[in-house]
């Protein structure tokens, strides 16, 4: 049920001193006012007509803050930090900018992120209560307002301040403390009270609601203090005294409040650094003095004067608020009394500068927290802000040290995030080569988007095909349009300023929209509202939910190592699909295969898990006349251990080389996906390159050396917060696990693991590594963009595939009458005479085109030729262009394999596409072509009457 923050503002303001009367803003002499402009309720100290918001006021502290002492980027968290940690909020370590630990989201968006949905929903206990957190958080819906209004970032600290109001804790910290601290620590950053203006407003998210109040200073809004309140219910609810519990009919919705009371004040320690600096804009605090450097190697300057105007009202460049963005810049400029072009060819280059600074730093975040540049899901947003990068650069001829700027941004962050520092090698690494890729292209790229602009310049507008026009036909100017930036940037990885760049050059127009960046992301990436899903595909079979609504959950009894089991059915789903009160069946689930075996003699051939019912298929109907099993029946079942423990050696195997992988190709390792069966198996690994044949040497080795170390393989369960504390957030390579329990694995001596996750596998099946016996690669495969696939094998199938390839070489060996040892040095000069003897081949065949070709042409009577070559379809191919080539002859010719090639001359009156479509009807088969030539495929191999 979809809730109305409109009219809840409404309901919220009628009444307002239940939900926005705090005695502690009372007490300290504000007042509730309404602002002439956009009528929202605030309150403040001093008699004003305006509320505080930068689209009432503007940005009124640029240059006049009301700061003293002025506090750079990280001493501004530290002075937050020492504030409440003194006053008894326990420091929380920010969560991983990588939400692992969540199945609805790529990237931490929010500070609240780190506890849902089990601290929040009281099922869990918070890590500290109150607590602090200074979470590093990523988005991009804003990607075009950042550098530009001073404000926006794709990267930015949101300062968490929250509290857990339990049934145990009570109401213990609410509206008056929350706000009382948040008085006191702006303060602490020397804001003076009389400057704070509280703005009443409402908040709605994931099925919950609440008032909130956020707080500005001259126009700059710093943070909003969340009331997580009510929970949104369905119709006809019952409360525990059976009476429905709509709740108020004015808020349009049926709601109950909410057993844990949350606040969740999110502050922008970007927006704090920004007031107490007084800088134009957050960005030279925020960087520091990284975009000092940027600043120097690239000699870009502006005129400060006109910068200090521009700042103060450069917010109303938000894409989100202006109704037209061009149409805003036009009013700005006027403001300034300069045209729109010159203003923004004056201020761009610097506005690129801080975005680059801004999208690097995200590249750094994410890539250290493990999400690599990609085309897909998440890391289509990184690809797409690093290409930006490039595209700045290009355009602006910037020649920007990527490795500095990143070392740069560590050093900067080190306080707060020290961690950053084990990704800077792979982020230059991984930035090196998305720039090798983006090179790669730019040539024909440039060619394309030439086209286009010739295109344009003849007929006015542009086509995304593109088309070659003679310069003497270029006469008019025209204009790229939007959808072409969008295509050209889909299709071919172009940035828009890079065909601005070359657009300028030529004279042309380009129709770039201030909102270019969500246009391109429309069905495509991150969309907070469409989840990721998880990294292993669910079970195979899908069931309706409604088949299976009235059975109850299966108990597992799949984590020991007994064999039979007896149990008792519970109902035939579809006839095959046998439910059972509990099961020793492991059910398909975590790329693992599920267990075989046999319920009454009957085989089990496979096993599904959904909704916490287990389905056994078996090979015969399970209902009906001749039934085997009907409902309430004692069952005896035997599973398959022996089939078990060879899956458990190739699952248990899939997270020794997640950690061989980790050794070899560096910490951006992450789990992509896998499959475990009992005779083989594969591991997806996110990387940004190929997998050198090297370095599949060395990770085959490093998972022997592991395994042959017998290291001990343990499982245990955990309190979510207490592993996620004990071990990181490495414990979700396999993607999100629900559970307020999670069951981990760890191989290795304690303290000393080489992999611990959180998994279901039936990895009890194993004592130590020893057990696995051996491990091989077969292959690598790049299966997806920025994602490498490792297939393996282990145990008794490694020993059959080594075997099998040994079998291979000796044959080859005896086949070319050699030693295994020389099969390498006799292979490679068998292939050099063959390569010598193909190119006298292929000039003998050349010569034999030349001939025939002649023969047809001088001996053409005025009707097709048609001719059954003993050619391959590329020399034939090479005979037609010969015909099609001349003026009057026209052929059809066919070799033994079927290939069938049709030509035409310019004037032999004659369709080579029409010779083919009579060819193809008489002896079978298939293709097309045009008028002068035509290829094809037919069934049958004759001469026929043309």
């Amino acid at each position: 049920m979809n809730v109305d923050k409109n009219e809840l503002r409404k309901e919220f303001a009628k009444d307002w001193k239940k939900h926005y009367s705090v005695k502690v803003l009372i007490e300290r002499g504000f007042t509730r006012k309404q602002c002439k402009h956009c009528n929202r309720n605030f309150w403040s100290i001093e008699a004003r007509e305006q509320c505080g918001d930068s689209s009432c006021i503007g940005y009124q502290f640029i240059g006049s803050t009301p700061v003293t002492k002025k506090l750079n980027y990280i001493d501004t968290w530290k002075a937050i930090e020492k504030y409440f940690t003194k006053h008894k909020h326990g420091y929380v370590k920010p969560y991983p900018t990588v939400a692992r630990w969540r199945d609805d989201l790529y990237f931490t968006i929010a500070s609240i992120n780190d506890f849902q949905p089990y601290v929040v929903n009281g099922e869990l206990e918070p890590p500290h209560n109150p607590l602090i957190v200074p979470q590093p958080c990523i988005r991009f819906p804003d990607i075009s307002n950042v550098g530009v209004t001073g404000r926006h970032y794709t990267n930015f600290v949101m300062i968490g301040q929250h509290a857990f109001n339990t049934k145990k804790t009570g109401l213990f910290y609410w509206k008056e403390q929350a706000i009382e601290h948040d008085l006191n620590y702006l303060k602490v950053l020397g804001i003076p009270e009389k400057e704070i203006i509280f703005q009443e407003d409402v908040w709605v998210g994931g099925g919950n609601f609440g008032p909130c109040i956020e707080y500005f200073v001259r126009g700059l809004e710093l943070g909003n203090c969340v009331f997580m309140q009510y929970e949104v219910t369905p119709s006809g609810h019952k409360t525990g005294n059976s009476k429905p519990d709509t709740g108020n009919q004015n808020f349009g919705v049926n709601y109950r409040e909410l057993s844990t009371k949350v606040i969740d004040m999110g502050a922008g320690l970007e927006r704090l650094s920004w007031i107490t600096s007084g800088d134009l804009t957050s960005y030279e605090s925020v960087f520091g003095p990284v975009i000092d450097h940027m600043k120097k190697h690239t000699g870009v300057k502006v005129d400060r004067v006109l910068f200090s105007k521009f700042a103060k009202i450069s917010g109303g460049l938000d894409e989100d608020e202006a109704p037209d963005i061009e149409k805003e810049k036009e009013r700005i400029a006027k403001l300034l009394g300069i045209s729109k072009k010159e203003l923004f060819e004056t201020l761009e280059p610097l506005q690129a500068l801080y975005a680059s600074a801004d999208h690097l730093k995200t590249i750094l975040f994410s890539v250290t927290d493990g999400m690599l540049p990609s085309n897909a899901g998440g890391g289509y947003n990184l690809r797409m802000i690093l290409r930006r990068v490039f595209g700045f650069e290009q355009r602006y001829g910037y020649s920007l040290d990527y490795g500095k700027i990143i070392t740069d941004h560590a050093d900067h962050l080190d306080y707060m995030f020290p961690h950053l520092r084990t990704g800077v090698s792979t982020t230059i690494d991984v930035i090196a080569e998305e720039q090798r890729r983006y090179s790669a292209t730019k040539e024909k790229a440039r060619g394309i988007v030439i086209n286009i602009i010739q295109k344009a310049k003849t007929h006015g507008s542009s086509d995304a095909s593109g088309a070659n026009v003679p310069n003497k036909e270029r006469t008019s100017s025209g204009t790229i349009k939007t959808s072409e930036l969008i295509t050209l940037y889909k299709s071919h990885g172009i940035p828009p300023e890079a065909v601005i760049e070359v657009s300028s050059e030529n004279g042309v127009e380009v129709e770039m929209p201030g909102n270019f960046y969500d246009l391109v992301r429309e069905g495509e990436g991150e969309d907070e509202d469409s989840p990721s899903t998880g990294q292993n595909a669910g079970p195979s079979v899908k069931l309706l939910f409604s088949e299976i609504v009235d059975l109850p959950k299966t108990k597992p009894m799949y984590y020991t190592t007994k064999s039979d089991f007896s149990a008792t059915v519970l109902g035939i789903v579809k006839g095959k699909y046998l439910v059972l009160d509990k099961t020793a069946f492991y059910p398909e689930g975590g790329g693992q295969a599920s267990d075989t075996g046999t319920i009454n003699g009957v085989e089990v051939v496979n096993v599904i898990k959904q909704a916490g019912i287990i389905l056994h298929e078996l090979t015969i109907q399970s209902s009906g006349s001749d039934a085997r099993f009907k409902k309430g029946q004692t069952i005896n079942a035997v599973v398959n251990l022996e089939r078990r423990k060879d899956i458990a050696r190739h699952h248990t195997s899939a997270h020794i080389l997640n950690a061989a992988c980790r050794a070899v190709l560096g910490p951006h390792i992450w789990q992509g996906g896998s499959n475990k069966e009992a005779d083989k198996a594969h591991l997806d690994v996110t990387h940004y390159r190929k997998i050198t044949n090297d370095e599949i040497a060395r990770i085959e080795l490093k998972v022997n050396e592991f395994i042959m170390a017998n290291l001990p393989i343990r499982t245990d369960i955990l309190p979510r917060t207490v592993a996620e504390s004990k071990y990181g957030f490495t414990l979700y390579q396999g993607g999100a696990v629900p559970g307020k329990e999670l069951r981990i694995v760890a191989i290795g001596e304690p303290g000393h693991e080489i992999d611990v996750e959180a998994c279901g596998g039936t990895h009890q099946m194993l004592e130590r590594t020893g057990e696995i016996g051996c491990f091989k690669i077969v292959k690598r495969e790049g299966v997806q963009d920025g994602i490498e696939r490792i297939v393996y094998k282990c145990g008794k199938a490694a020993i059959r595939h080594t075997h099998e390839i040994e079998s291979i070489a000796r044959t080859s060996a005896t086949m070319l009458s050699v030693q295994i040892e020389e099969l390498p040095k006799s292979t490679e000069r068998f292939f050099e005479e063959w390569k010598s003897q193909r190119k006298i081949i292929d000039s003998m065949s050349d010569a034999l085109v030349r001939d025939e070709a002649q023969n047809i042409i001088v001996g053409y009577k005025g009707r097709p030729v048609m001719r059954i070559l003993d050619l391959d379809q590329s020399a034939l191919r090479k005979l037609g262009l010969k015909i099609a080539e001349s003026e009057n002859a026209s052929v059809c010719l066919l070799n033994k394999s079927g290939n069938l090639i049709c030509a035409a001359g310019s004037k032999s009156g004659v369709s080579a596409k029409s010779i083919l479509e009579k060819v193809v009807a008489k002896l079978g088969g298939s293709g097309g072509g045009s008028e002068r030539i035509a290829q094809g495929k037919v069934q049958h191999i004759s001469m026929i009457e043309l």
